[in-house]
């Protein structure tokens, strides 16, 4: 199960820094930021910590630990 927790934190770190990385290069290069579509990352990684958290409680009550 941790296995699962760190891969999951790990892809969500990796995808953060992504975009950074990617908004830092367009500001360099003077092209122009796109518009925003969709939901803001920081409230899909929010919702992706809720579903971490809420699985591991939802395992913990199930097995009965």
């Amino acid at each position: 199960m941790r296995f699962f927790f760190w891969l999951i934190i790990l892809s969500i770190v990796a995808l953060l820094v992504r975009d950074r990385w990617l908004h830092w290069r367009r500001r360099m290069r003077g092209e122009p930021q796109p518009k925003q579509q969709g939901p803001r990352t920081v409230t899909l990684v929010v919702i992706a910590i809720a579903l971490v958290y809420g699985s591991l409680i939802g395992y913990r009550l199930l097995v009965g630990d």
